[in-house]
């Protein structure tokens, strides 16, 4: 297109590299999401941190079982056979129009986790009667209607239509546009919310409580290296005469710190493209799917989901190497020996 960064054939290169990224990660993160959904149900919930991490595998998985099924419909074999129904349109409501809203899911959990895990460090007294199993499960619940339910009235204005096909003679299930103006407000409401407004609110959340966490992290190793320092030279003194700050928590809350800044950082990096995509749509019109730098947008867009389907897939590799009780839940689940470390 005139005017545009990006020609038709770079365009086609890079969507060609990407799709099959996105779709090994996708396939990979359903695996892996599985399994992650197993080890928490396994462990229960009465720690708040496995309900929460339970609702991001959730997420997690239906993201990429959506990623994988809105590629399938654009690829060339499926979505030129003869199927009852359209691929390509079907795959609007369907596929990547919905997986958009469940990545929002997926970003205000993370942002509620990085957010909690904060709260614990700061009060960590009234965080425990405030964030109770009860409490978490409401919170989720929560994020999870008002992210993903809003997509419901997409559905009053993008409907399913039976199409008569004269080509093929057959009547096939399509997607047509209702274009009433109380529905395209109602959609341009739910894009400006849902679409802009929350998920860069939710990454900003989460990048502020990483940012937090990192200094906290760095703060604590410094203060356990100095008291380390000093028990050397004073080795005479009575240990029970020194005294741990208020701010840094035991051992084992750190190590759960240490997995959400893992986790929140994974989710910065991946979600920074979508976010940069969300910002540019606002402040320049043209970078739009229907404007005049349609394949800069195209471009900015498919590496955003190769990047959701990568941050979908990795979570289990963090929970693995930084989670003692998560490691044992693997092992026990897939019979294999329980290491006691």
């Amino acid at each position: 297109m005139e005017g545009d960064l990006i020609t038709g054939a770079q365009l086609y290169f890079i969507l060609l590299s990407t799709f099959a990224l996105t779709q090994v990660f996708s396939i990979g993160g359903v695996i892996t999401n599985v399994i992650n959904i197993a080890v928490f149900v396994k462990l229960g919930f009465n720690e708040t941190s496995n309900i929460s991490l339970l609702t991001l595998a959730l997420c997690d998985l239906l993201s990429t079982i959506l990623t994988i099924w809105g590629s399938l419909c654009v690829t060339p074999g499926f979505s030129d056979a003869e199927l009852p129904f359209l691929p390509t349109e079907i795959a609007q409501l369907t596929g990547a129009g919905l997986s958009v809203f469940v990545f929002r899911c997926t970003a205000w959990v993370t942002a509620f986790i990085s957010f909690e895990r904060c709260l614990c460090i700061l009060i960590p007294l009234k965080v425990k009667k405030w964030v109770t199993p009860k409490t978490t499960t409401v919170v989720v619940v929560t994020i999870s209607i008002t992210t993903i339910g809003p997509y419901i009235g997409v559905y009053w204005r993008w409907i399913f239509v039976w199409k008569f096909l004269p080509g093929r003679n057959a009547t096939v299930l399509g997607v047509t546009v209702v274009d009433k103006p109380v529905l395209i407000l109602m959609e341009s409401v739910i894009n400006i919310a849902i679409g802009a407004i929350q998920p860069i609110v939710a990454f900003v959340t989460v990048l502020v409580c990483t940012v937090f966490l990192v200094v906290y992290l760095r703060r604590s190793s410094q203060w356990r290296k100095s008291m380390a320092s000093a028990a050397g030279k004073t080795a005479g003194v009575d240990k029970s005469s020194r005294f741990e700050p208020k701010q840094n928590i035991s051992k084992k809350e750190e190590k759960v710190v240490r997995l959400v800044t893992s986790i929140a950082t994974i989710f910065i990096v991946c979600y920074t493209p979508n976010t940069l995509m969300i910002l540019h749509m606002a402040i320049f019109p043209s970078f739009s799917l229907f404007g005049q730098h349609r394949n800069t947008f195209l471009m900015v867009y498919l590496v955003s989901v190769l990047a959701n389907s990568v941050s979908a897939s990795v979570n289990i590799f963090i929970y693995y190497n930084m989670g003692t009780r998560y490691r044992n839940a693997l092992r026990l689940l897939f019979h294999l020996e329980v290491s006691v470390k």
